[in-house]
């Protein structure tokens, strides 16, 4: 193994534990985010080129915050001490367009903005003291081979006293781990990788007005993308009918689901 898919696919143990989707509740959606892996999965195999692996894990954990902090370190052990690549995608992501990204990157990378764009509000509060003018998304990270183990050291520095409090901890930490090696954001930014879908919806994929905010916020055209960011914690239900409206336009195909189905554009548990 050199090249390495990871995602998370963790289920939450109570309802009441839920910070996002909680009208859904927790078994629906680790059911949702069970079957934005399955497809997503499918994108995989279809566009990123060159030999590599799937990596998932799964924990069963008490909350949100816990899958972050648990998957800084499944992820270092994965890597391996610098034995492998990995693209990491979070399972509300798509892949739409072919990627070549495995051993093209030396340094640890992240993409494009998240929103807001700056480390504001509850966040900035962060009891590391970390501020960042340029907040980039983890939602899609990549950690090569010749990643220096010192940048790995500094994300340990902060990931060994997790901040519980706080729902960006590991976005502030993959900031702060990323910008040690290049302060300035016009080194990291390439948003074709990482395009931010802000409340997608699948009615709204073919609305040219939306789609031309998005562009502008993006600064990048939808049809340059290779890995749009549907933000499933808005809404996990219209995140999986947005991949599956996506892959349709990509395919033509339906999509064959192992735990729901799509019927008249909603989501049916099996």
């Amino acid at each position: 193994m050199s090249n390495i898919v990871a995602m998370a696919l963790c289920r939450i143990k109570d309802s009441n534990k839920l910070e996002y989707n909680k009208d859904t509740g927790a078994d629906k959606t680790y059911t949702l985010y069970s079957s934005m892996c399955e497809i997503l999965c499918e994108s995989a195999d279809r566009f990123i080129s060159g030999d590599w692996e799937f990596e998932i894990i799964e924990n069963e954990v008490d909350n949100y915050q816990q899958i972050f902090d648990t998957n800084f370190n499944e992820v270092y052990e994965m890597w391996d001490g610098g034995k492998n690549n990995i693209l990491f995608l979070d399972l509300d992501t798509f892949i739409i367009n072919t990627i070549d990204v495995f051993d093209k990157l030396e340094h640890f990378q992240m993409f494009n903005y998240t929103d807001p764009k700056t480390l504001s509000g509850k966040d900035a509060n962060n009891k590391y003291g970390l501020q960042h003018e340029h907040y980039l998304n983890a939602g899609v990270r990549y950690y090569p081979k010749t990643m220096s183990q010192d940048v790995w050291d500094l994300g340990w520095k902060y990931a060994k006293d997790w901040d519980y409090d706080i729902w960006g901890t590991e976005q502030i930490i993959f900031n702060e781990m990323m910008y040690s090696e290049n302060k300035d954001v016009n080194n990291w930014l390439e948003p074709n990788m990482n395009y931010q879908m802000m409340n997608a919806v699948p009615e709204l994929l073919d609305n040219p007005n939306y789609i031309s905010q998005l562009n502008a916020w993006n600064n990048t055209q939808l049809n340059n993308a290779k890995i749009v960011h549907l933000h499933g914690t808005r809404g996990a239900e219209q995140t999986l009918l947005t991949q599956v409206a996506l892959w349709k336009k990509l395919t033509g195909e339906d999509f064959e689901f192992e735990h729901v189905s799509i019927v008249d554009g909603k989501v049916e548990y099996k």
